[in-house]
């Protein structure tokens, strides 16, 4: 049997990837992973089932515990999406070691935890597709720790297509650039008046899922979605950083 697994399902982007999957991939059962499993029982994927897994990816104990559950019941998993992850706005010092170290484990170690516990479990010929972000192309004050999370995740995708073509499984980043999701009521909690709060190209989450979707059935390493996100993208390999930088620090928070 081949299944579907996406993380952070539960909400945002995750949930519209859940729901959307079965138009590009053909699985027999979607494993939906976030930590509120009352959410994960709201799902729907078409005619395929979707099976909550409830699982707090913070804790490394939840992937002996998948790969249990994937051992278990002979799964062979064609798709892999890897969507959980979160983000604080403001500096440095509106949010201590736990807020910080929060995004690293979520956005990196539970992402490279998940898929090295799910890898053995792939055929030939399978994907993985990766959530990233148009943040990964460039550091962004402000939003310090969520940013090179992200520069961690596009690297890390970079490397592991490279690694997995002798297995022909390609690994697809996706960079949304700002995405109309609840995203955004943890991001500004810090209630701190450095945060960012100009989110201009404001993006849904069902044009991000679809482009995602579509760039990993066509295996594609890089996926940047929206013209202006491809525009910030060369004009960020293009001129210096200090330049981007001073822009950076003038337009990411709301005049008045």
């Amino acid at each position: 049997m081949s299944i579907a697994i996406v993380t952070g399902a539960s909400s945002g982007i995750g949930q519209k990837l859940t729901e959307l999957l079965t138009q590009y991939f053909k699985v027999d059962e979607v494993w939906a992973v976030a930590r509120r499993e009352d959410r994960l029982k709201q799902l729907s994927a078409g005619s395929v089932p979707v099976r909550a897994v409830a699982l707090d990816l913070t804790n490394t104990q939840s992937f002996e515990e998948l790969g249990r559950l994937l051992k278990a019941e002979n799964k062979q998993v064609g798709l892999l999406i890897n969507c959980a992850g979160y983000g604080k706005f403001g500096s440095y010092k509106d949010f201590g070691n736990e807020a910080a170290l929060g995004m690293i484990d979520l956005n990196c170690r539970a992402l490279v935890g998940v898929t090295n516990t799910v890898l053995p479990f792939m055929p030939n010929g399978s994907k993985i597709l990766q959530i990233c972000s148009i943040s990964a192309f460039q550091p962004l004050p402000d939003a310090n720790v969520y940013a090179a999370s992200k520069v961690f995740v596009l690297n890390y995708s970079r490397a592991l297509y490279w690694e997995l073509r002798s297995r022909s499984i390609t690994v697809t980043a996706l960079c949304p650039g700002w995405v109309d999701t609840d995203f955004f009521k943890t991001a500004t909690a810090t209630k701190s008046p450095n945060a960012v709060n100009n989110y201009t190209f404001m993006q849904t989450p069902e044009r991000v899922a679809r482009q995602g979707l579509q760039a990993a059935k066509k295996g594609r390493m890089l996926s940047i979605v929206g013209k202006q996100n491809k525009l910030l993208y060369i004009a960020g390999r293009l001129l210096p950083v200090k330049f981007i930088m001073r822009v950076w620090m003038k337009t990411k928070t709301k005049k008045g």
